[in-house]
């Protein structure tokens, strides 16, 4: 029942519809350890985008475009809740995101 309690306590700022990664260790004095992660960047990317999937010719078929911006606040959430990310400049996870958009079809822009 706790593991519920603490699960439901630290994914409560997401939204429904959101996929969470949780990571969960149980001891074996009943303790447990929890790693909550923020959903996946072509998740968030394609939430950004308004798109269902991504293009089937990346590269050759524009999916959407998205705005620097949209790269740096994915950048931002990513770096501020997803622990494997935290030794992690702004400008490598801003490069990790624009390199994600690019194989998945969408264009980044300056302005839209």
């Amino acid at each position: 029942m706790a593991l519920c309690k603490e699960i439901n306590a630290r994914t409560q700022r997401y939204k429904p519809d959101t996929p969470i990664r949780v990571t969960v260790t149980v001891y074996r004095d009943s303790t447990f350890q929890l790693v909550v992660k923020p959903p996946s960047v072509s998740w968030l990317l394609k939430k950004a985008a308004g798109i269902q999937t991504a293009s089937r010719f990346p590269g050759h078929v524009t999916a959407a475009s998205l705005t620097v911006r949209h790269v740096y606040e994915i950048a931002r959430l990513k770096l501020g809740d997803d622990p494997s990310c935290k030794y992690a400049s702004l400008e490598a996870m801003c490069k990790s995101v624009v390199a994600t958009a690019r194989s998945m079809g969408i264009a980044i822009v300056r302005d839209l």
